[in-house]
């Protein structure tokens, strides 16, 4: 019965092509877009790679204030190492200082993001080295590059090239994958430099960013409160009364969802999402009512010759069906060259992380999708297929109501 299902509904698509298409691309287009805020969402409110550890990482900002509302910076970058070693619970650190630089490689000059970080940074971190390794601080000046600047700056192997950054050449020794900024949008770099050779320019803000490590084990609520009392006494040793407050002391997960705007993220997400469905929806389903229409007849003799409702409603829903799932693939074959095509389009400079880079095919994702192919093929197909399989059979062969 399945096989004669598919059947019919492979003959009926092809005799009506018109209809078969603009089914199939509109669903493309709607199940591509469904995959991109399904792998947003992903990307926003999970550990994924590089930054695994986004639940038990709390990022401090270079600055904070006084009682009286005056920035007093942050913890002074000779301070980092003491003041981490004492803090109970926290497992590794590193420091971070994001510079917008002229870089020098393989003969030209371009404008980059050059992360200014300790060696621990690729510890602390899961970067995916697609060749090479992370620098080492105590070895010459040395470099790690995302696959994107390296294909804009480097025709063949970067991996032992030369670059100049604030007149210092650095050696490239890795390569790491591209990741997206909904991942962690403070990190912007797509070039890493060991911080000793930082000149703090064009900036001159000569304060770094420290990511502190906790034992996963550690609940948040903990974590917080160990490095708000830290942070305290550490100011209160340099005769300042800190006002810390929570918003200071976020968890990297904390830290990106309020970026992307907290809770709106989640709403707008399901509203775009419902959006996503129901427009496409309901235009499928005006066409699919005027088919199913012209199918009455057909429908109507096959249940004078014995076809239950049921075998009747199977055969017009499977067209919508298998119409849903060709779109699915569709999209799937689709949506990552779209992606590439997109931020060659938006980010030509390559001198920033991409929001695009981090998307791809989860495997969670895509089996969301399916089931939302599936959903849509009964929203848009089964109401009409539905009363055409319960109306009265000699009413549907006369063509008009008694």
């Amino acid at each position: 019965m399945i096989l004669i299902y598919i059947r019919n509904a492979a003959r009926s698509a092809w005799d009506d092509k018109l209809y078969s298409t603009f089914y199939i691309l509109g669903m493309a287009v709607a199940f591509m877009l469904i995959i991109l805020l399904f792998t947003a969402f992903r990307l926003v409110r999970s550990d994924a790679q590089p930054f695994v550890n986004a639940e038990n990482m709390i990022r401090l900002e270079t600055w904070f204030t006084d009682k009286n509302g005056n920035e007093i910076g942050g913890i002074e970058a000779q301070d980092i190492e003491r003041f981490v070693s004492a803090l109970p619970g926290a497992t590794g650190y590193s420091i971070n200082n994001t510079e917008e630089v002229l870089v020098f490689a393989n003969g030209k000059v371009r404008v980059a993001n050059v992360g200014f970080v300790s060696g621990s940074h690729f510890e602390i971190n899961d970067f995916d080295f697609i060749s090479g390794r992370p620098f080492t601080e105590d070895a010459i000046p040395q470099a790690v590059i995302t696959k994107s600047f390296a294909d804009k700056s480097f025709p063949g192997d970067p991996l032992g090239e030369k670059m100049i950054i604030q007149k210092q050449e650095y050696t490239i020794v890795g390569i790491v994958q591209d990741f997206s900024s909904l991942q962690n949008p403070f990190e912007r770099a797509v070039v890493w430099v060991s911080e000793k050779y930082n000149k703090f320019t064009p900036s001159y803000e000569t304060c770094y960013s420290t990511n502190i490590l906790f034992d996963p084990n550690m609940p948040v609520h903990e974590m917080q409160e160990n490095l708000k009392h830290a942070l305290t006494q550490y100011y209160q040793s340099k005769g300042i009364d800190a006002d810390i407050k929570k918003d200071d002391i976020l968890t990297l997960q904390e830290a990106k969802y309020k970026h992307v705007g907290g809770s709106i993220f989640n709403y707008g997400s399901v509203a775009i999402l419902l959006l996503l469905i129901l427009i496409p929806a309901l235009n499928i389903m005006t066409l699919s009512s005027a088919k199913v229409y012209a199918m009455t007849t057909e429908i109507a003799i096959k249940r004078a010759l014995g076809a239950t409702k049921r075998q009747a409603f199977g055969q017009i829903i499977s067209e919508n069906i298998l119409l849903s799932l060709i779109g699915f693939i569709l999209a799937v074959v689709l949506v990552k060259p779209l992606l590439g095509l997109i931020d060659k389009t938006l980010y030509t400079s390559g001198n920033t992380a991409s929001v695009l880079s981090g998307f791809s095919l989860d495997i969670t994702v895509l089996a969301l999708t399916l089931i939302l192919a599936l959903l849509f093929a009964l929203i848009s197909g089964g109401i009409p297929a539905y009363h055409t399989a319960i109306r009265n059979i000699a009413v549907a062969l006369k063509g008009r109501d008694l």
